[in-house]
């Protein structure tokens, strides 16, 4: 571990991938206990059409990933909540949308140089000490928002009806939620790519539920997971020389098959507190 540690991109990518590993966990537990889970594929497909758009005006494609996904969470909140269609039909739409936007501004401009690759698949060993900041000045705000509006959020995962009884500003939360997803996924795609940043959202959450009792043990256990497979994913793509980011999706997926084996299994009843 600490020959890899004595490159500045291994720190660099360490550190980040820890940050995500905490990030993602903390906004995926609501989505997915909120039936979800998809939105986050969604959202960040739609970024596609953000991306190429910041590549062709000369803009940061991480503001763009930022503004496009945003824009993609609130139109799938808003479709859903102002027709009958399915949750998963209105993302099957909105991902569409942002490959299509992305895929026709790329046809247009073919005399500019892209370099989709790193979106697509992520391109966590070439984050520099600039990007690092920009993750941190990102995430570190989504983090402290959680814990401000914990209650709030917790209260619409589980009972949006009773919520809105109560006086909750559900729709204000729900838009909350989603700013605080597009964040993490304008965070994630570089580590990740666009193709597994839901997966790293996701995974762990899923992890998280089979071998906990309770939200909060979900909510922390899910973390844990999301820290290990970053750490065990870097180890294992810098040895093997593979790439970081499917590296560490895979070793996700690998602990969510043990938690599914029984292995870590916790009798009890599932807790909201």
């Amino acid at each position: 571990m600490m020959d890899i540690l004595q490159y500045s991109f291994m720190r660099y990518a360490l550190i980040s991938g820890i940050f995500v590993g905490i990030l993602c966990p903390i906004i995926g537990v609501f989505l997915v206990l909120k039936n979800l889970s998809l939105i986050a594929d969604g959202m960040a497909h739609f970024s596609f059409g953000g991306i190429a758009l910041g590549i062709v005006l000369g803009i940061s494609p991480t503001y763009m990933i930022l503004l496009f996904s945003i824009l993609g969470g609130l139109l799938i909140n808003y479709v859903i909540r102002r027709t009958k269609l399915y949750g998963d039909t209105v993302i099957a739409i909105l991902l569409s949308t942002g490959l299509a936007i992305g895929i026709t501004i790329i046809s247009l401009a073919r005399g500019t140089n892209f370099n989709i690759n790193a979106y697509l698949f992520g391109s966590l060993l070439a984050i520099d000490e600039k990007e690092l900041m920009s993750i941190i000045l990102l995430g570190i705000p989504a983090i402290i928002l959680v814990i401000i509006f914990y209650r709030p959020l917790l209260y619409i995962t589980f009972d949006e009806d009773s919520a809105k009884a109560s006086g909750l500003p559900v729709e204000s939360i729900n838009i909350l939620l989603v700013i605080l997803s597009a964040v993490t996924i304008a965070i994630t795609i570089k580590v990740a790519g666009i193709l597994l940043t839901s997966a790293l959202i996701v995974i762990p959450v899923a992890t998280g539920i089979q071998i906990s009792n309770s939200f909060k043990k979900t909510l922390l256990s899910s973390v844990v997971t999301g820290i290990i497979s970053v750490i065990l994913g870097l180890i294992i793509s810098y040895y093997l020389n593979i790439a970081p980011g499917g590296a560490i999706v895979l070793v996700s997926v690998l602990i969510f098959l043990l938690s599914i084996s029984g292995l870590f299994d916790q009798k009890g009843y599932y807790s909201k507190t």
